[in-house]
């Protein structure tokens, strides 16, 4: 493999892992502060992506018709997060706070009904363009070349912006977890959710927002990979959410760094696993975590508890 080509394909894969570290995010960050796993995340998202595509054609397009793409798609992705962050307050407010039985099993089984919900009720308020729903407009169309040994190298510029954009919020994500006091309030959750609210935390203002936050996250991660497709449907984020998963399981959940770490490194090796066989790639990655976990079950940056009797 020339490095021309070594280097087209590596673009390719940290586009893709730049979305799957937002959704990844999104999943830890519920599961340290409500001690879940939210099954509704890559459905949220491709609601979201949906919502953003229409918004854009719909809405702006219409009311703002001499306003420059670029702008149309900046002010339709910032829709996409708040659309995004408000679905995520109600479903932790309103779902998971108001349930009978709130433990880490009945959140699992709402964020389940959430995803059965969502996939009937995305065809029924898209109906008349469901079929021919056109994937949202990329950020920009243009390419970046540059040569390397004599050989063009060809990068569309929405995947150089996206993974500057997931590189930014992510930055953003962990600057607030370790300097204010919401990213305070998400460790000592964490921690021990009881201690925290006997120490003044506000753990319900905690879990709320990081609901907000991650369903947010996924929201614009799937509005900056649908441009990636070639059309939108309703399994567009199912890689997403099935490798976000495997992400933090990889890189380990006690963590916030070791899951984006894994997130990185699975859109990596799939891709190049590629050259091997074009069929088994992602059963070959999968065996490859399963390896791993069986070596080290906390993951790769885990470290076990030991609690004292």
């Amino acid at each position: 493999m020339s490095l021309a080509s070594f280097l087209g394909i590596l673009f390719a894969a940290l586009s893709q892992a730049a979305v799957l570290a937002l959704v990844t995010l999104g999943i830890v960050l519920i599961f340290k502060t409500s001690f879940t796993t939210n099954f509704a995340q890559g459905m949220v998202g491709t609601l979201s992506a949906f919502t953003v595509t229409m918004f854009q054609i719909n809405t702006l397009s219409v009311i703002f018709p001499h306003i420059s793409g670029t702008m149309i798609i900046l002010l339709s992705l910032i829709f996409g997060v708040l659309f995004g962050f408000a679905i995520g307050l109600f479903i932790d407010v309103i779902l998971i706070r108001k349930s009978r039985y709130s433990n880490p099993l009945s959140k699992q089984m709402i964020t389940m009904g959430i995803v059965l919900f969502l996939t009937g009720l995305i065809p029924t308020v898209f109906r008349k363009n469901i079929d021919d729903m056109p994937t949202p407009r990329p950020i920009s169309t243009g390419k970046w070349i540059f040569n390397v040994s004599g050989t063009d190298v060809i990068v569309p510029l929405h995947n150089v912006i996206t993974i500057i954009i997931a590189i930014v919020i992510i930055s953003v994500i962990f600057i607030m977890l370790k300097y204010t006091k919401w990213g305070l309030g998400v460790r000592a959750t964490a921690s021990n959710e009881k201690v925290a609210s006997m120490m003044g935390v506000n753990t319900k203002l905690i879990t709320a927002l990081s609901w907000g936050i991650a369903c947010g996250l996924g929201s614009i991660g799937a509005a900056l990979y649908a441009p990636m497709t070639t059309s939108l449907t309703l399994g567009m984020m199912v890689f997403m959410q099935v490798n976000g998963f495997l992400a933090a399981v990889l890189g380990g959940f006690a963590t916030f760094f070791g899951p984006i770490v894994g997130a990185i490194l699975i859109p990596i090796i799939t891709v190049y696993l590629y050259g091997v066989s074009d069929i088994w790639n992602v059963a070959f990655v999968y065996v490859i975590i399963l390896i791993i976990i069986l070596i080290k079950p906390v993951g790769i940056f885990g470290k076990r508890i030991a609690k004292k009797v």
